[in-house]
């Protein structure tokens, strides 16, 4: 653990730029940095320790724990220029042939030195043209890869009177070599960069997720948003819906079931969703039982790294009157704040099951208004589909029943004067939840004033 701590912001630079666990394992293996018990640190291993002392600089809790470094000094320097000279394969090409045009004017002045006494070589005129021609381009070619900035005094320091003319030159460099260290530190660095995400859970079933997801595409697609959605889930639902080509479906088999907590193999499966949260431009929906899974893999695998503090992140969590819901709900509220404290959480009352005005003397609007007075948690109402032919609507898309006509419900069985009224309440309901999902779609997706005016002309017109 200490080796990763000493060594943390240079392997951090490794994998921004684009080293695997496995090959900074073996960097720091063939450097030297190894394990206790003078093993390689394993790629899982390497990780775990890196995330812990993330989380520890973090805190402000790692400068106390250990008085001094156990790693060489030597060592810690030659893992920095490791991690200068990661993922630029194409400045090293180029350096290569710059020893190769040192190397012939060595020989040069060495022949100077060994023709005569050292008085001789003195008024000699060949010395003089030699730096000035040949030493300065080639202190100007490595500027562009800094980690040939400190190889390069090596070789020309040797003689006696040619260090004079590259010293100054070779100072600049240095200076520049210290800016990309300087700009990599231990907090993280995608957090900023990434693009929105919004993610529906709550572990108990039956609660809306699935409709509240589907609320959430059709608002995207009548706005014109593009976001992609993945189905963490048993059955398809949204993707049966939608098409694989819009809802990508993870299965939740028994198989995985029965992995849940089963080591790395179970850490993994969830490790892909780090790069798409640095991507962003996601809607996540997980079914029941599924996010207590999240936030255990959250918990341990620097999920920091991928979000920072979870500016750009919305969690929505439905909840219904039911009891059991209500707890869930709370405590996925709660465990949300642990792992991004600065998310967006949003609590989502889905009327399906009842009114919540019943609940206003109750445990459950006590805590809610503490966390919307004191932790900043947003409240927004789903209120169910009273219209007669919605129960002739299921498996229908919201975003195409939000376009049908008096005839298109009659062509699904119903009399005109049904049709009518079933049309005046579905739009007025479509129109309640746009209004109230819209804002959070476009402040995770990042979306431009244009853009928004242009939704909300066609939202006045639906």
């Amino acid at each position: 653990m200490q080796a990763v701590r000493e060594s943390y912001a240079d392997i951090g630079l490794m994998r921004e730029r684009g080293l695997s666990w496995a090959e900074i394992s073996d960097v720091l293996a063939k450097l030297g940095v190894t394990a206790r018990d003078n093993q390689p640190i394993s790629p899982v291993t390497l990780r775990s320790a890196f995330f812990l002392v993330g989380n520890e600089e973090r805190d402000g809790g790692a400068d106390g724990e250990e008085g001094g470094g156990t790693t060489p000094r030597e060592t810690l320097d030659a893992v920095h220029r490791a991690a200068l000279a990661a993922g630029q394969p194409d400045d090293t090409e180029d350096a290569a042939p710059e020893p190769e045009t040192a190397e012939p004017d060595m020989p040069d002045m060495a022949d100077g030195a060994t023709d005569g006494p050292p008085e001789a070589a003195v008024p000699e005129p060949e010395p003089a043209p030699e730096p000035a021609p040949v030493p300065e381009p080639a202190a100007v070619v490595p500027a562009d890869p800094p980690e040939e900035s400190t190889p390069a005094p090596v070789p020309e320091a040797s003689p006696t009177q040619a260090p004079l003319s590259p010293a100054p030159t070779l100072k600049a460099p240095a200076a520049h070599v210290s800016t990309p260290q300087d700009s990599t530190s231990n907090r993280p660095w995608k957090g900023d960069r990434m693009l929105g995400t919004i993610f529906v859970l709550n572990d108990r079933g039956g609660v809306g997720k699935t409709l509240l997801s589907h609320h959430l595409m059709a608002t995207a697609m009548l706005e014109g948003l593009q976001l992609k959605v993945v189905e963490y889930e048993v059955n398809e639902r949204l993707n049966r819906l939608f098409g694989p080509e819009v809802v990508e479906h993870r299965r939740i088999t028994q198989d995985f079931m029965n992995m849940m907590g089963s080591g790395d193999g179970f850490y993994e499966f969830w490790d892909q969703i780090g790069p798409e949260l640095q991507r962003g431009g996601r809607l996540f929906d997980f079914g029941g039982n599924i996010s207590q899974w999240f936030f255990n893999w959250a918990e341990v695998s620097g999920f920091d790294y991928y979000v920072g503090e979870g500016e750009r992140l919305t969690f929505m969590v439905p909840v219904t009157v039911d009891l059991a819901s209500l707890s869930t709900g709370m405590n996925t509220l709660e465990r949300i704040a642990t792992i991004a404290p600065k998310a967006k959480r949003v609590l989502v009352e889905n009327g399906f099951s009842g009114p919540f005005s019943q609940l206003d003397d109750s445990q459950y609007a006590r805590r809610k208004a503490e966390m919307v007075e004191r932790e900043g948690v947003e409240v927004i109402s789903m209120a169910p589909c009273t219209a007669p032919a919605w129960a002739r609507l299921t498996g229908h898309r919201i975003d195409e029943v939000a376009q049908m006509t008096r005839e298109d419900l009659v062509k699904l069985g119903m009399t005109p004067p049904v049709a009518s009224r079933s049309l005046i309440i579905i739009h007025e309901w479509l129109r309640t939840m746009r209004q109230a999902l819209s804002p959070y779609l476009r402040d995770a997706f990042n979306q431009s004033s244009g853009p928004a005016a242009k939704t909300g002309a066609r939202q006045g017109a639906l």
